[in-house]
């Protein structure tokens, strides 16, 4: 059986975020099946040898049909990429092409899903609903200090999008969104996350601190996540494994609270640095106002059986079952988060037997050979589907 070639497109060519972690470890896992794996990208940017090496080849985006009809592959697998017309030229080669959505940027004007002033989680299709929210309005660094972002040219994006072969998503809560922006249903396979790094042979220690792990965005709900810090009856220190250039203002922020004795921004971790901060942990925090298209960091905490406290948004209820692997909270609300930190907190055994029933689910339902059983099959099935 001749080996299927995947040409896998993303707009980076880095270790810059959750997609593009995603993308190097299943290629790489996807080579041990016997794919044949190219990838391209965006010119813009930093091209990391370590990332691009785990592909057959890869090449920066130039002539995209030219490029395309000389690689020759089985499928198409999109990630990030921008614009009608690009899109537009995968249509043209014949190529089956299947698209993984990492995040809401073609299902909002704001690209973040949660509302410009009174900062709640919006789960609504885009539509002229939009423009009362204010997301339109972006910052620039041009001549003006914002630019508009236009609600035509993103449906106009999203109707050409949905023109592609199939679509992969998460969760059934990322499902559903796309059925609501009107992408077929018949298009959208399901195929839950996995963790990068599979837990190694050390003891699981309580080292008395809780942890987040992600990027410093008002999004994630770092602010409320310092008031509920404010309200604890425990004085347990937060470690904030992330970076972005509104870590100034939460450090602010915790200088005005007191708090920058309990709460240390550590920035960019590294892999095996924040692998060992998972083992360590007592609790995995997620207090994100976004709805969150799934939610890697829990699975890392299960990984190492701890327990996860996590806003119910998006595809977080995918894996956390409130009382069972930690607890479900409400959006925008650091009182409530404090006092459910709290009720963890006060019994450490109920934690600790929270963790191993999450590592327990973790290993039935979230492991890198269910994933990719699952997506392989998917790849075969729109392959045969284009051929017939």
């Amino acid at each position: 059986m001749a080996k299927i070639k995947i040409l896998w497109i993303n707009d980076k060519a880095d270790f810059t975020g959750g997609c593009e972690s995603y993308i190097y470890h299943t290629a790489a896992h996807l080579a041990e099946r016997g794919y044949v794996n190219t990838m391209i990208y965006d010119v813009d940017g930093w091209t990391e040898p370590k990332f691009t090496k785990v592909f057959e080849a890869a090449f920066p985006r130039v002539l995209l049909a030219r490029q395309i009809a000389e690689i020759d592959p089985d499928i198409i697998y999109v990630h990030r990429l921008t614009g009608k017309k690009a899109i537009q030229e995968l249509l043209q080669t014949g190529k089956p092409v299947i698209r993984f959505f990492h995040d809401h940027k073609l299902f909002c004007l704001r690209e973040h899903k949660y509302k410009t002033i009174s900062l709640k989680t919006c789960t609504m299709p885009t539509g002229l609903r939009c423009y009362p929210c204010l997301g339109f309005i972006h910052r620039s660094e041009g001549i003006l200090p914002f630019k508009f972002a236009s609600l035509s040219k993103l449906q106009a994006e999203q109707r050409i999008n949905k023109k592609l072969a199939g679509f992969v998503v998460a969760s059934d809560y990322m499902k559903d969104h796309l059925i609501d922006h009107g992408f077929a249903a018949d298009k959208i396979k399901v195929i839950p996350l996995y963790s990068w790094k599979e837990p190694e042979n050390m003891p699981v220690t309580d080292g008395n601190y809780l942890l987040y792990a992600g990027q410093i965005l008002r999004g994630k709900g770092i602010d409320k996540l310092i008031e509920a810090m404010s309200r604890l009856e425990s004085n347990i220190p937060l470690l904030i494994a992330g970076s972005s250039r509104q870590m100034d203002e939460y450090q602010q922020l915790c200088r005005s609270a007191g708090l920058e004795d309990r709460i240390t921004f550590l920035g960019h971790v590294e892999q095996a640095k924040l692998q060992e901060l998972y083992r360590n942990c007592t609790c995995v925090i997620m207090p994100s106002r976004v709805p969150e298209t799934f939610g890697l960091s829990g699975l890392e905490a299960m990984s190492w059986s701890k327990p996860v406290i996590a806003t119910n948004v998006g595809g977080i209820g995918q894996w956390l079952k409130n009382e069972k692997n930690g607890f479900l909270v409400f959006p925008n609300d650091g009182k409530y988060l404090a006092f459910i930190i709290d009720e963890l907190l006060s019994d450490r055994e109920r934690a600790k037997n929270m963790g191993k029933q999450g590592y327990k689910m973790y290993k039935k339902n979230f492991t890198a050979v269910r994933h990719l059983d699952s997506l392989q099959q998917y790849f075969e099935q729109i392959i045969k589907g284009s051929k017939l």
